[in-house]
């Protein structure tokens, strides 16, 4: 990366700003920590435009909304995968022209989702009304009738808890001028009708309402309760047939959508652009603007420079400064940038492992699916979704990487004998009494684990090893002579002579006493060097510490043992599926079985598994490799660029 500055006149800021959104080369970064300085708050003031970035941002926003009705009302399919669809150059030309038409769909969107929303609180209200008048069908007094001149009528609920017999006789206590009627009941309540003498009611309300009565208020209605609901549905069912009428304009605007998104990705852009003239600094004729840019983007930036006369200098960070950071790898490693996003970006000016750990990645994940016919439906599965589908970004990354993984999964499941378990030899014996075997073209792990158990061990040793050649790379670059000698060749001495003096013999008799030597000479180094940056008893208790981390490596070493674990599972369980599949023998009722056995097994086994070989892959390489060397905190580079959401323009810089 380098620093770019540039001052132009204030009548540049505008084309400049719209041809460097089509570079996507420079990150603008926000100018008004300098206001800080006297020099600067004496010259210069911000270019803020908050006025216009609240405009577009509410013009993004109801654009959002529109499109969000018609993707729930307007019937359309939703993809499996969310791609932007592709437009020329041509085309793309057209898409301002059409903002009046598009604003127009999207006031009549929202307006219709309003009415949507309207319709629908009124059609719970009176789903809520039935449902209280629901239990009243039988009382068939008109409710605008409820009162006399000397009586009233009072409707309510008593809970089944409650005694209404204990409810009348404090009725009776009051007054023997009374009716008490039960009108329905329900596994609740009781719902009762009680009719009794105006001057009576204050007293005798208070009284039942302590014993548990809940009175119904039905004020300003007319009719009886069943003309009520009768009234209620039929203007529920007009209220339907309008959302109904509602859907269907939805649906007729829906083929339109694609004016919509247009629209919202214009002003998504325009948003940009006010957003990136809020970061610049300026005076009455002119303005400053400074941000990052890659280094092999330079020559296309100073062109346009050049080209609207502006003042611009490129220089390298500095110490201070920090950077953004843009990861580049060749392009059979780039799907696996996404691992290492998914930890952290790598400290600028530290060392970008994706290229190394890249194939280490892909082997451990098929080592632990290791089932051929898993790995084959991987191939063709992501094979289809990268044709069909345009994916872009990380979501692309991430397909091609579990395509890369797929491949993996096939190579070792045919090495490991794994064809969805033995579901073959399975099938041959149970329906059709036929004996076949289907050999491994290396060896069967649920019949030798310690052999996978040993390969697992040696490539983390290797792993490890390469992680640690790594640290060692960086601090001979560094020009750290002292320390590669003594924390890396001394931890490469102390490593390989405990591994041939613990396990040497049994290969030859004379790799034991090389290793022995080593070790005491790697250990001794590390007693003596471990502290060497500290005084006093420092010294011993560093060594002291250097050399307990060969615990650390032991632990590390043997991390690497769940590539035999997850690889004896997903084969193991394949088989359990096969073998429960095949309980009910040769026969109709057997063939059913095993089929939704065995589809249903599988799929959980494929799940589980890929998403175990997935982040026991990841966490071989975040704990155990990232730990002897990596560096993160590098914040992403983001270049100022038309972020579009929907629309890509084609052979267009506009990619991301």
């Amino acid at each position: 990366m380098q620093k770019i500055s540039v001052i132009s006149l204030k009548e540049n800021r505008r084309e400049l700003l719209d041809r460097l959104i089509e570079l996507e080369a420079v990150e603008i970064r926000d100018q008004s920590y300098k206001l800080s300085d006297d020099l600067w708050k004496e010259n210069v003031y911000p270019d803020y435009v908050p006025e216009k970035i609240a405009y577009y941002e509410g013009k993004v926003t109801r654009a959002q909304q529109a499109l969000d009705v018609v993707v729930e009302y307007g019937g359309l399919k939703k993809p499996l995968f969310k791609t932007r669809r592709i437009v020329s150059a041509e085309e793309a030309q057209f898409i301002p022209s059409a903002k009046g038409t598009a604003e127009e769909l999207i006031e009549r969107l929202i307006g219709l989702n309003d009415k949507l929303r309207q319709e629908r609180e009124e059609i719970n209200r009176i789903d809520v009304d039935d449902l209280m008048l629901e239990p009243w069908t039988e009382f068939d007094v008109p409710l605008d009738q409820l009162e006399t001149r000397d009586t009233m009528v009072l409707m309510g609920a008593l809970p089944a808890v409650f005694d209404p017999a204990a409810m009348e006789q404090t009725v009776s206590a009051v007054t023997d001028r009374y009716v008490m009627k039960q009108i329905s009941e329900d596994k609740s309540r009781r719902f009762l009708a009680l009719i009794l003498p105006k001057d009576k009611a204050e007293e005798i309300v208070p009284a039942i309402k302590d014993q548990g009565f809940q009175p119904l208020e039905l004020k300003d209605r007319e009719g009886t309760v069943k003309e009520n609901i009768e009234s209620n549905q039929s203007r529920k069912a007009g209220l339907e047939a309008e959302r109904d009428k509602v859907y269907s304009e939805i649906a007729a605007i829906a083929s339109q959508k694609d004016v919509i998104e247009d629209y919202y990705d214009l002003m998504a852009v325009e948003l940009e652009k006010r957003k990136a003239r809020n970061k610049l600094l300026r005076t009455d004729k002119t303005f400053f603007l400074e941000g990052w840019i890659p280094v092999n983007r330079e020559e296309s930036v100073k062109a346009l420079l050049d080209s609207l006369g502006c003042v611009y200098e490129f220089e390298d960070p500095k110490e201070e400064d920090t950077p953004p950071v843009l990861l580049k790898n060749p392009g059979f490693f780039t799907p696996l940038e996404g691992i290492t996003e998914m930890y952290s970006l790598p400290a600028y000016g530290s060392f970008d492992p994706t290229s190394i750990f890249a194939l280490w990645y892909i082997v451990f994940f098929g080592m632990m699916f290791s089932d051929a016919m898993y790995g084959l439906i991987m191939i063709v599965v992501l094979g289809i979704v990268l044709k069909k589908y345009n994916l872009e970004g990380s979501m692309k990354k991430m397909v091609t990487m579990l395509f890369y993984c797929g491949i993996s999964t096939f190579v070792f499941g045919a090495l490991f004998g794994g064809w969805f378990g033995n579901a073959f030899e399975v099938v041959a014996e149970t329906f059709f009494g036929k004996t076949i075997d289907i050999k491994p073209l290396w060896f069967d792990p649920l019949d030798d684990p310690l052999t996978l158990l040993l390969i697992s061990l040696v490539l983390g040793v290797a792993h490890l090893f390469l992680a640690l050649g790594i640290e060692g790379y960086l601090l001979l670059r560094e020009g750290k002579v002292t320390d590669f000698v003594c924390d890396i060749l001394l931890w490469y001495d102390t490593v390989i002579g405990l591994i041939m003096w613990l396990g040497g013999g049994m290969i030859s008799e004379s790799l034991a006493p090389i290793g022995k030597w080593m070790s005491i000479i790697g250990i001794a180094g590390l007693l003596l060097t471990g502290g060497r940056d500290r005084k006093g008893a420092g010294k011993i208790i560093g060594g002291f510490s250097n050399v307990y981390n060969i615990t650390g490596w032991l632990s590390d070493i043997l991390s690497y043992a769940r590539i035999l674990a997850l690889g004896l599972a997903t084969g193991a369980i394949a088989q359990v599926v096969n073998t429960m599949g095949a309980l009910g023998g040769k026969s109709v009722v057997g063939v059913i079985m095993f089929v939704v056995i065995f589809i249903l097994g599988h799929l959980l086994n494929f799940a589980i598994n890929a998403l175990g070989a997935f982040i026991h892959s990841a966490r071989l390489q975040f704990v155990e490799f990232f730990g002897k060397f990596y560096v993160d905190g590098g914040e992403p580079f983001d270049p100022y660029r038309m972020k579009t959401k929907y629309v890509k323009v084609e052979n267009s810089a506009i990619n991301s």
